[in-house]
């Protein structure tokens, strides 16, 4: 049973199906893993006892539903040891999240000059956001590879340093900020009229990109980090 006290990272790895219902109400369950359920809701101004209501009904009608491959295997992963679960974060997130930088990128380029005329209000800070968004993305995942997951591979049952994870959480906090501004930006991807079919395929990517962004630093925040902190 779901509660108010309960953080949002302990709800996940309780129930992973919640990640659907936190995703259309934008509670941020990666970044913000260690607020309360309380905190988040009140920062939206939503009714805690009406949205509970509602995540108990939907968790509860999950359980007579098969589960969908989007939904995060949490009791698998918490399993892994450091090693297994970093090899499982660059295979499942940092490829399939490069094959989406590029794809977008190639997008927001064509729509850009395609309504440009009459839609450079958004589309003109949209394409410096997700340029900033790309940079921050490939130099951490190029970080993560090179540098900090070899050595935490090494360390992981000896002397560790607690700096590089607080490195690449301040990164993670800061491509969720970019992606905050994003959803802003796109009036929560919402695309304008006469907006082509490039338009929604780019708002559609976009959207596909940061679901998988969130289930990744929720990954790694909230299982990796802790699971590597305690010398497992």
């Amino acid at each position: 049973m779901i509660t108010n006290k309960m953080k949002l990272s302990e709800i996940v790895k309780a129930y992973p199906g919640a990640v659907d219902l936190f995703n259309d109400f934008h509670i941020d369950y990666c970044c913000g893993g260690n607020d309360s359920l309380e905190e988040a809701l009140s920062r939206l101004s939503i009714d805690s006892r009406s949205f509970i209501e509602v995540l108990n009904k939907k968790l509860e009608k999950q359980k007579k539903e098969p589960a969908s491959k989007e939904v995060l295997d949490v009791e698998r992963l918490m399993e892994m040891e450091v090693p297994a679960l970093i090899d499982y974060i660059i295979e499942t997130y940092h490829g399939k999240e490069r094959t989406l930088l590029l794809e977008i990128d190639a997008l927001v380029n064509k729509v850009l000059l395609a309504h440009y005329s009459h839609h450079q209000d958004q589309l003109v800070p949209l394409h410096g956001l997700f340029s900033d968004l790309k940079k921050e993305l490939e130099e951490h995942f190029a970080k993560e590879e090179k540098l900090v997951f070899p050595y935490m591979k090494q360390t992981c049952s000896g002397k560790r340093d607690a700096g590089y994870v607080k490195e690449l959480e301040e990164e993670h906090d800061a491509a969720g900020n970019l992606i905050k501004e994003i959803t802003a930006c796109t009036n929560d991807f919402t695309v304008p009229e006469g907006g082509c079919t490039s338009y929604h395929l780019l708002f559609q990517k976009l959207q596909e990109l940061i679901k998988d962004i969130y289930n990744h630093i929720f990954t790694e925040n909230s299982l990796l980090f802790p699971k590597y902190e305690g010398g497992r």
